[in-house]
């Protein structure tokens, strides 16, 4: 007798008999649904594991972007109804202001220069409007302390619990700003001394050529050589000779006016805008002035320096109506007063 049979036998012996079908189906469904639930199970262990792994970058992907804000070299700031709802530590150090004392002021205007207050607010009001405003522009923002300072500022709109706001990062640019000043002063200025350069004297005699011909106003221009620099340098050496420059022009910039140009133009090589002169004898009086300004010696390292101009003046619009004229006339008389030097000190002078 095979199990099946004794398995019905015995249900019959105890009163109830079941088919061998039902009975094998029964075993059946039961493994199908132990093998569903089985499967149901590893599913949902690798669905929580899945989870739990998203969650975990989610958590560490949060965790870095919060790094990156906080540590960020920019300033970051949400404003939302004109005032700062959320903002970082670099913001706090642009602006001298602890977070606290940020997210209380009424609104975001006392961070503003009172010069682009009106710009900024526009750009913020056309910004949450959904209008069209500058993606990224510079501005003028205001220290704790009152101080200003240049920041370039770029912003979008975005949405921050459910209200308009905007996300704006902040790069204080002063030391960008400090350079490009740097390298524009010394486009027009002498490094060594601070007086303008060639460009800008011949700018400056332009434009006074043009206000003379209106007027009819004469005016002149002066150049000024130092005799025997060279040997101050072969003697003494450059540097001595760079500080005897620059003490020079201090000196003869002392006796001008302050409508009057002075220039480097070259080594030992000056030239003196003398605009609204009063002709010719005004000229003579600056002239004497700046070399009386030259008979007491130099201090320079220790070295008692004595140092003698040569100088020679051109007048419009007798001498030329042009900056070139002018300045080769003065530049003629200025070697013709060298030679003169020279020739009384029984040497010759430097070709």
């Amino acid at each position: 007798m095979d199990v099946s049979t004794e398995a019905q036998t015995g249900f019959i012996e105890s009163g109830y008999w079941v088919s061998g079908y039902l009975f094998w189906g029964v075993i059946l469904i039961l493994l199908a649904l132990l093998l569903a639930g089985a499967w149901y199970l590893l599913r949902y262990r690798r669905a929580m594991n899945a989870q739990n792994l998203l969650v975990q970058e989610l958590r560490e992907g949060a965790d870095s972007f919060r790094y990156l804000v906080e540590t960020a070299h920019e300033g970051i700031a949400v404003v939302q109804n004109t005032r700062l709802v959320y903002l970082n530590p670099r913001m706090c150090e642009m602006s001298g202001y602890d977070e606290a004392e940020l997210k209380a002021l009424p609104s975001f205007m006392p961070l503003i220069h009172p010069s682009a207050r009106d710009e900024m607010m526009a750009n913020y009001q056309r910004r949450v409007a959904g209008e069209e405003a500058p993606k990224r522009y510079e501005s003028l923002f205001l220290r704790k302390d009152g101080s200003s300072y240049p920041i370039e500022i770029s912003g979008v709109a975005i949405v921050w619990g459910g209200q308009p706001a905007t996300l704006n990062m902040l790069t204080d640019i002063s030391d960008r700003k400090a350079a490009e000043e740097r390298i524009l002063y010394l486009a027009h200025h002498d490094s060594l001394t601070g007086l303008v350069n060639r460009s800008v004297l011949n700018e400056r005699i332009r434009q006074t050529i043009g206000l003379a011909q209106r007027s009819k106003d004469p005016f002149a221009v002066l150049f000024i050589d130092l005799n025997a620099f060279k040997q101050v340098n072969d003697t003494y050496g450059h540097e001595v000779g760079d500080v005897l420059l620059q003490q020079v022009s201090q000196r003869i910039k002392l006796q001008l006016r302050g409508t009057d140009t002075l220039a480097r133009i070259g080594g030992d090589e000056f030239v003196v805008l003398l605009a609204q002169t009063k002709g010719s004898q005004g000229v003579k009086q600056t002239m004497a002035r700046i070399e009386a300004a030259m008979a007491e010696p130099f201090q320079i390292q220790h070295h008692n320096l004595h140092c003698h101009v040569s100088q020679g003046a051109a007048l419009y619009p007798e001498d030329g109506a042009s900056v070139q004229a002018l300045l080769s006339k003065a530049d003629e008389n200025m070697y013709a007063d060298k030679c003169s030097y020279y020739e009384s000190n029984n040497s010759n002078p430097p070709t």
